[in-house]
């Protein structure tokens, strides 16, 4: 072993082993401590994952006297991968070779890439040319080029053996550890290597492998065994090369492969190479599983570790046997680090630094048994000490405090989460030492996961109790910046349909915003006008159809619901201030005032989004495709923050290592847009070092290598047994499949290995969990294989008491009446879904405050002043009325996602839409001439067509019939009234409530009269739909929201001379007939002291209900006759046991499936469905915050006349019950007036 008497830093490969993370930084503190470098000289370290590589950072920053200390500094540390190290070597020991080889993957890719066109008509490469053969561009083949890469990439690494055979031009491979020939069918695998290699020297000829011919342009493969050879020729001859670090420490690998472990021995002949290896076991288990196989893997006798004294490894015992005698969680998870240990024992010699460290007073084997005080204790220390499931069985003990381990089942992964949620919630208020820091949340894929995360934790407030700081490591660059989102989406133009949410996403991107003009104001408004415009997709006709329309489409049909569309409209509607069409555009008039500016901005950016797609199509080099994303990116985006500029220059980093790449590679073809999007988009995926995922909070991230360092309390959600271990699908010419070898990467021995040091690395707690149960049919699904053998584990070495106790699921909601049944173990931090008190502290307040009394009725006294409308939505639903005007508190339905396609068809609600748009215009021109009515309807049909709201041909011909069918009809009935009452009017309403504080202000327009005052005026009211519910027509029951809501209207009307208001529909019309100037103000007035007491409390009235209560009562002669043929009910049914006053109003509250009424009452409000979610409950109703106080039938709780409905049913609606019935027995007579 060489010293560098510099500073006594011998050279020679050093294992150092330990169980605990903890007790090997100890070790290295020490060790770097006792035997510091130069000033000058970086320490390198080699580590699996970002997280590894931070928390020993953090660990050696520690200060020297801290609990658990550090070196006080950690600077002039260069922290890397392995794999990246090894290239640096090979240029230390060599120093003939290029900063990257020609052989790395991403030049591999691209090399491979241009090849393949030439190597496909060679017979050899038949496969290949049938798998392409389907391909329309070169997209497919880029893929499978990348795929050949990777797979070279893997062979250089553990298969580098074959790569020389095939170099030399033998065809063979290894399979079950026996050299054969290849097999015809992947003859091509060798050719297409010889080619690559071949392509790279710039010669038809092969490479011989001489290490005489060893340059730049040689193989990995052959490089390395020319770094072996050269290394081994310095070390006997005492050089030392130029450029290697005097020591190098490798901290908390899980696994290295063979190649690796060559590099880092041929090293340490020069370099102090320490190797710090978390070993779960003080004992040898390298051959727990087959003994005999793994002596003949290893011949050397020599074992780090002693063998256990129980355990045998006598070619006569079985190898069920010898399972027996081991740990069946170790044998059955450990198999990546057991395979790992065994390659260690090639390179390691013990006796060669165990003498070193005893000096410096340190131990190459710092292990430490488990506290066995938890389950999770004793579980860890099961392994630690190899035992059997017999003698497990033997030493098992009772936990003396909590378990330290649980498992958790749930319904799917928001209920995971939100179970989680009020676990660490329990842990951090029953343990104030705990940090968020402390824990650590991992899941297969934090992708699929951090939607919930962010829906559960960031839907809590800062300021909130129960808020707990947390980050989301390993998110894709495209999932954590907008901007990186707003780039994916702008460099797949070429192939986009540019849909009207595609723009809008844009345009939430605050850089390109700012790179437009346009603020978040401007977006909300530009909303509405680009929907109501009529635009859906596509730039113009040209756009349209090199997406599969047809070319012999007429250009104006294939531009309707375009940008290009949208934009004439929109620029029109500002710029003329008309509805007159120009030349065939039909101007949007919505636009206008000083957010108009904004119209422009938007067609700025279509137009340059439009030269992009263009631009796009054309397929160039690589060096071209740079320079225009460079040009992208200066169009599309003005960064203001740090975040994004930060994205920009990966951006710009990726851009520059793409080009190099492609440079090294030899490659200058022109290729589409499709593979630039594919492979910037693989780049901007790669994982860093530089990542953060140690940040101060409670963290989630990804299962990966070497990711669970320790942590107070560790939780692992998601472990279903589909999820976990991560399904792997090799590819079918991997050749590698049937020739493990120990040291070979295998994802799913990876995430069984992940697993194990997940519970390893958990002090205090292991959380586990998983979707259990069905959310559909509540089906139960099982857990990861792991979990299970865990499961199986306790069982058999504690009971099945045990796991019962440590086993605990959860109801399928968060709101569920388990969480808070005074019984039940369940408990949940959710405090809004708690039940609510049976009354509120307002409702029970003995005594009101007298300030708050004065100040309420000082509000009661100043003035209100109200219009007819809010008289009208007062009458069609008191209670929503209530909470808009009262509560601010607005029941409408959420807004229905904007249509991205051209109508092929309308709704029912489209279709009234158009009805009552052409019905409207239709009204006036009739006036003006009754002859038009055919060509009135044609011309309106014509301007809803070049507004975009009716499919394109021929889909509109059977559309624009059932309009025409639907609205014929109806014209004709205003037609008719109209001829005999042109001259329109218009109403000045002003009433006065009795006590002063009300005052009603409005006008009328909507009223015609005859040109010679000789006929009643009339109020024309277009309904756009049956004012009767049912199918019996003007025979049934009217559709009382309907003539509530134009109650209002006919009363104020009749204030300046009779007026009969018209209600006409396709079906049918009905009118409401005049009343006295008296009787209408009288009605008004009441309306308005209702509205103010209404603004107090809701009134307890629904218009179906409460005129069939009305009707059910009596109180209207001949209408309740109609209540059991309506209910279709006998006498034996339930309307014996319901009072015939209130079935009929039961009825149109709540429905009945045997009844007409589609839509009952309470199902059409959330208002009512909050105040009185059933008909008892309104029945019972004394003030509208007691409803559930009700229980049981509701004639049993308050006789109907005595209730509150009944009350303001009387006050709201009987004038207007008795006046519909009124004017419908005149029509019948036919006398109107």
């Amino acid at each position: 072993m060489a010293v560098d008497d510099a500073n006594n830093i011998e050279s020679g490969f050093m294992v150092l082993h330990s169980n605990r993370i903890e007790s090997l930084r100890s070790l290295l503190v020490d060790w770097l401590r006792k035997h510091p470098l130069e000033p000058l000289e970086n320490e390198v370290m080699l580590v699996q994952s970002n997280g590894i590589a931070q928390w020993l950072q953090l660990s050696l920053a520690k200060n020297p006297d801290a609990d658990q200390p550090g070196c006080g500094i950690a600077a002039a540390m260069e922290i890397t991968l392995p794999g990246r190290y090894h290239w640096q070597a090979y240029r230390s020991v060599l120093g003939n070779l290029p900063a990257q080889s020609p052989y790395d993957k991403d030049q591999l890719t691209w090399r491979i890439f241009r090849l393949l066109p030439d190597l496909l008509t060679e017979p050899t490469f038949a496969a290949l040319k049938y798998f392409l053969a389907d391909s329309s561009d070169g997209r497919k083949r880029f893929q499978l080029a990348g795929r050949l890469a990777d797979l070279l990439d893997q062979y250089q690494v553990y298969r580098a053996d074959w790569l020389s055979e095939w170099s030399a031009g033998d065809d063979q491979y290894t399979r079950r550890e026996t050299w054969q020939a290849i097999p015809e069918s992947e003859s091509w695998q060798p050719a297409l290597w010889r080619s690559i290699v071949n392509d790279i020297h710039g010669s038809a000829s092969g490479v011989a492998n001489d290490d005489k011919t060893i340059d730049a342009l040689s193989s990995r493969a052959q490089i390395h065994q020319h770094f072996l050879n050269v290394c081994k020729q310095l070390a006997e001859q005492g050089n030392r090369p130029q450029g290697l670090p005097r020591r190098i420490v490798v901290f908390g690998l899980s696994s290295l492969p063979r190649q690796s472990l060559e590099v880092l021995s041929a090293l340490s002949a020069f370099t102090q190479v320490l190797l710090f290896v978390h070993n779960p076991c003080q004992f040898y288990w390298g051959d727990i599983i087959d003994p005999v196989q793994a002596q003949r893997w290893f011949a050397k006798p020599f074992r780090r570790q002693a063998h256990k004294q129980q355990y045998q490894t006598s070619d006569l015992l079985s190898q069920d046997t010898q399972y027996l005698q081991s740990n069946p969680l170790l044998a059955s998870w450990g198999k990546q680090g057991r395979d790992y240990i065994r390659l260690l024992d090639e390179h390691d010699e013990r006796k060669h630094y165990e003498s070193m460290f005893h000096e410096n007073e340190l131990s190459i084997d710092v292990f430490e048994p488990p506290e066995e005080s938890t389950l999770l204790g004793q579980v860890q220390s099961d392994i630690y000490h190899l035992r059997s499931v017999t003698e497990a069985m033997t030493l098992a003990q009772s936990p003396h405090s909590e378990a330290g381990l649980s498992f958790h089942l749930a319904h799917g992964k928001q209920r995971e989460v939100e179970v989680l949620q009020d676990q660490l919630l329990s842990w951090l208020e029953a343990d104030p030492t705990l940090k968020p820091r402390d824990i650590l949340v991992m899941v297969p894929d934090i992708n699929e996961f951090a939607p919930h995360i962010q829906a559960v934790f960031a839907g809590i407030d800062h300021h909130d109790e129960r808020y707990i700081p947390f980050s989301i490591s390993d998110q894709g660059q495209r999932s954590q910046s907008l901007l990186m989102q707003a780039f994916e989406m702008l460099l797949n133009i070429a192939h986009s349909r540019l849909p009207v949410t595609d723009v809008l996403d844009l345009l939430d991107v605050p850089a390109l915003r700012q790179a437009f003009g346009l603020s978040e104001e401007d977006i909300a408004l530009l909303n509405q006008w680009i929907e109501g415009a009529g635009v859906r997709w596509g730039f113009n006709a040209e756009h349209r159809i090199t997406h599969g329309f047809a070319a012999e489409y007429n250009p104006d049909t294939l531009t309707l619901n375009t940008w290009l569309f949208g934009l004439k409209r929109m620029l029109l509607g500002y710029a003329s201030g008309s509805r007159e069409s120009w030349q065939s555009v039909e101007p949007y008039t919505e636009v206008g005032g000083l957010g108009a500016a904004s119209v422009g901005k938007l067609a700025h950016l279509i137009s340059e989004l439009e030269h992009l797609w263009q631009l796009f199509l054309q397929p160039a080099q690589v060096t071209t495709w740079v320079e225009r994303i460079h040009q992208l990116m200066q169009t599309f985006f003005t960064v203001s923050d740090d975040a994004d500029q930060a994205a920009l220059n990966r951006i710009a980093k990726r851009l520059e290592q793409w080009q190099a790449t492609s440079e090294l590679a030899a490659f200058d073809d022109a290729i589409e847009v499709s593979i630039v999007h594919d492979h910037l988009q693989d780049l901007f995926e790669q994982r860093e070092l530089s990542q953060r995922f140690l940040s101060g909070s409670l963290n989630f991230a990804s299962l990966m290598p070497m990711r669970a360092i320790p942590f107070r309390r560790i939780c692992l959600l998601g472990m279903n047994d589909a999820d976990y271990p991560r399904q792997v699908t090799y590819s079918d010419f991997d050749l590698m499949r049937d020739d493990y070898r120990p040291g070979d990467r295998s994802r799913r021995e990876d995430d069984r290995y992940l697993f194990l040091e997940a519970m390893l690395s958990a002090r205090e707690h292991l959380y586990i969990s998983w979707s259990a149960y069905s959310i559909t049919d509540n089906a139960f699904c099982p857990p990861s294989v792991l979990v299970a053998q865990l499961r199986d584990y306790l069982t058999d070495t504690r009971g099945q008491r045990l796991l019962e106790a440590v086993t605990h699921s959860y109801p399928l909601q968060p709101f569920s009446a388990r969480y808070f049944d005074l019984d039940s173990q369940l408990s949940t931090f959710a405090r809004e879904w708690e039940p609510p008190e049976i009354a509120s502290d307002a409702v029970h307040q003995p005594a009101q405050d007298e300030s708050a009394s004065a100040e309420s009725s000082t509000q009661a006294q100043e003035p209100i002043s109200i219009g007819l409308a809010e008289l009208s939505q007062m009458m069609r639903n008191p209670a929503q009325e209530f909470f808009r005007q009262c509560l601010h508190v607005n029941f409408a339905k959420p807004d229905e996602e904007q249509s991205i396609d051209e109508p092929f068809s309308l709704s029912n609600l489209e279709r009234w839409q158009v009805n009552q748009s052409i019905l409207e215009q239709s009204i006036y021109r009739l006036a003006e001439s009754a002859t038009q009515s055919a060509s009135t309807l044609n011309r309106m049909m014509d301007q809803i067509q070049a507004s975009g709201t009716l499919p394109l041909p021929p889909f509109d011909r059977e559309v624009k019939q059932q309009i025409a069918h639907t609205i014929s009809h109806t014209l004709e009935q205003i037609h008719e009234l109209l001829s005999r009452h042109s001259r329109r009017l218009s109403l000045t309403v002003s009433v006065q409530a009795e006590q002063g504080h009300i005052q009603l202000e409005d006008s009328i327009a909507d009223v015609w009269a005859a040109s010679d005052d000789t006929a009643t005026a009339i109020r024309l009211v277009n309904t756009g739909s049956s004012i009767w519910a049912g199918k019996q027509g003007n025979k049934g029951k009217p559709k009382w929201h309907y003539i509530a809501r134009h109650w209002p209207y006919h009363l104020a009307c009749q204030l300046n001379g009779p007026v009969t208001t018209w209600l006409v529909s396709a079906e049918s019309s009905s009118a409401l007939l005049p009343l006295t100037p008296e009787q209408a103000r009288q009605e008004l007035q009441t309306l308005m002291m209702l509205y103010a007491s209404n603004l107090q409390a809701p009134l307890v009235a629904e218009p179906a209900t409460s005129c069939a209560l009305i009707a059910s009562c009596a109180l209207i002669d001949g209408t309740a006759t109609d209540a059991k043929k309506d209910a279709g009910t006998d006498a034996g049914s339930e309307k014996s046991t319901e009072s015939l006053s209130t079935y009929d109003a039961r009825i149109a509250y709540e429905g009945n499936a045997g009844n007409d009424r589609s839509f009952p009452a309470v199902q059409n409000s959330y208002a009512l469905q909050r105040l009185w979610p059933d008909f008892d409950s309104l029945l019972a109703a004394t003030t509208p915050y007691r409803a559930e106080e009700a229980s049981g039938p509701a004639t049993d709780i308050l006789p109907v006349e005595d209730s509150l409905l009944y009350a303001h049913s009387q006050s709201l609606y009987r004038a207007m019950c008795e006046h519909w019935h009124h004017s419908r027995a005149q029509l019948n007579k036919a006398e109107v007036p």
